[in-house]
């Protein structure tokens, strides 16, 4: 890029602030609309990232210097849902230290997650004012922030909005570099490459951008320059052994088999998920863009440059979704969003000015209203109809648990992410690690990482309870989202709680907000003297086990 156009990306302060506020705007009303900020944590996920971060927060405070090894052993024996190793530490780092800033509560999360999901909107509002102008930057931040995908977002503790974040900055340096090539913008094109693959696997999909690029560009002299390759021995240094390291656990997770008929299967799937974030007119307006923008590449070559670097990045998370077997999921295209949008602004622009052009001003102006209102119309229509989070009333069930006593053995039963939530609110209120909560679906059953293989523990109900009484447990709370106990096990566990030799007696029961489910809360009639021993045998996966012991 000449100095011209590179004051034109310095004087994106503005666009990128006041993208940033509406992307926050929005987010705001995602969490309003679907009681998200009251509601506890209820996705599958959640609950994992909540206490990896945690985790950090927790050794980063009061026991750096020791065996991390050792300690995140200890934190998993007494709260089995940390996860680090399935998916890498770089946002945990990060969330973990503002928790040292911030207290960790599960709404300091869910407002971390506001302000990291906003990011994107302020990347879309920076690249629409270099395309076009400083309104219609903000006019593309609000269209990005109400699609289905960023408004989901905003509701979830995930990583994909962070890693969205990471992608469209990645890709912005990358134009940057490619048009005024230097170690500074490569190094920090790898930077951010680092961090994105460190966030979450699917951030390796950023190695196809600098490809997409210059084959969409012709800028072959790229392939010639020390930099590019320089950049990408240090970002491999960096990440490389990370995944050595934890390669066995995190293939664990792929729900699919690699091959022609997962990729055909994944192009089209994802490639739906995009156009129902944006609609058909999003799509025409967008291959709009693309013909009229490639007719005028030799003409405005800057732009064509941005236009490329959208491209890239679409096609990128494309390929790598279609390549990794990972699992199908609309998620997985947050990278690929922003440089949409982009994309369907720029669309937006050529009719804007055929429209002045041909008919008057005003003509462009309600064009651009009008179509405006076609591409938000997916995000008006999934916050109308979308029912509000579950709460599954965890923050309720806390005080009723005998936490006054040294020591306390809990059982939670439930779908996953019930099990998940509740681990997670009751790690945050004991950091000092005094107490033990059990998932109910690993001490009665055996399952695998995805829930894909299943086998119960025991025979009968009444072993079921005798294993109750051999650790120990005080506490037994059981979250149902359904009429009928989703696995044998929550059965097996329900008949015990029933047989005449059971200790234990309900003493409450809740019902959940926005939805047709329960928590219910048992206790033991008699001392419970927990067998601590016996409860830390029940250890970590074996699988996780070895993993940690042969490379760690």
């Amino acid at each position: 890029m000449n100095r011209e156009t590179d004051m034109q990306w310095r004087h994106a302060l503005v666009p990128a602030l006041g993208g940033w506020c509406i992307g926050v705007l929005a987010g705001v009303l995602a969490l309003f609309v679907t009681s998200a900020y009251t509601s506890g944590l209820s996705g599958a996920d959640e609950p994992a990232h909540l206490l990896n971060s945690y985790f950090i927060s927790t050794y980063l405070q009061g026991h750096i210097g020791t065996n991390p090894l050792a300690f995140a052993t200890d934190f998993y024996i007494h709260y089995p849902k940390i996860s680090i190793g399935h998916w890498p530490p770089g946002y945990y780092g990060l969330v973990g230290l503002l928790f040292m800033v911030v207290p960790p509560t599960i709404q300091s999360a869910l407002l971390i997650n506001l302000v990291v999901s906003a990011l994107p909107a302020a990347a879309v509002a920076v690249m629409i004012a270099r395309l076009w102008n400083r309104r219609a930057a903000f006019l593309g931040a609000g269209l990005y922030a109400l699609t289905p995908l960023v408004l989901e977002g905003q509701a979830y503790f995930m990583l994909d909005q962070a890693l969205a974040a990471c992608c469209i900055g990645a890709t912005m340096v990358w134009i940057a570099y490619a048009g005024r090539p230097a170690w500074r913008s490569a190094l920090a094109f790898a930077g951010l490459c680092c961090f994105a693959v460190l966030i979450k696997g699917n951030g390796w999909l950023l190695v196809f951008v600098p490809l997409y690029y210059i084959i969409l560009t012709s800028k072959w002299r790229l392939l010639t320059l020390p930099h590019v390759y320089g950049a990408a021995l240090a970002a491999a240094l960096v990440v490389i052994p990370w995944y050595w390291l934890t390669s066995r656990i995190a293939a664990d997770g792929f729900n699919y088999q690699a091959g022609l008929d997962y990729a055909a299967l994944a192009l089209s799937a994802n490639a739906g998920h995009l156009v129902s974030n944006v609609g058909w007119v999003g799509v025409l307006l967008a291959t709009l863009a693309m013909v009229v923008e490639y007719r005028r590449r030799l003409q405005h070559p800057a732009r064509w440059s941005v236009v490329s670097g959208c491209l890239s990045l679409i096609l990128a998370t494309l390929t790598f979704q279609s390549l990794v077997p990972v699992d199908i999921v609309s998620r997985y295209m947050a990278p690929a969003l922003p440089a949409v949008l982009v994309l369907v602004m720029l669309g937006l622009r050529h009719v804007c000015d055929a429209m002045s052009n041909y008919a008057s001003a005003p003509a462009g102006v309600a064009a651009t209203i009008a179509l405006s209102g076609f591409i938000t119309a997916p995000g008006v229509s999934h916050l109308a109809t979308r029912p509000m989070k579950p709460d599954y009333q965890i923050a309720k069930v806390m005080p009723l648990l005998a936490t006054h006593l040294p020591r306390d053995v809990v059982i939670i039963d439930g779908i996953s992410n019930a099990e998940g939530a509740f681990i997670a609110e009751m790690a945050l209120q004991d950091p000092a690690l005094r107490h033990y909560a059990l998932r109910a679906s690993k001490l009665f059953a055996e399952t695998n990482f995805m829930g894909s293989r299943y086998q119960l523990k025991f025979p009968n109900p009444e072993s079921v309870l005798a294993e109750t009484r051999r650790l120990g447990v005080h506490n037994i709370v059981i979250v149902r989202t359904g009429a009928n106990p989703p696995f044998p096990h929550s059965r097996q566990l329900l008949d015990a709680l029933r047989l005449p030799a059971s200790p234990f007696r309900r003493i409450a029961l809740f019902q959940h907000r926005a939805g047709t489910g329960t928590t219910e809360v048992y206790e033991s009639a008699v001392e419970a003297m927990p067998d601590l021993n016996a409860v830390r045998e029940l250890g970590i996966p074996a699988k996780v086990s070895t993993v940690m012991k042969t490379h760690l």
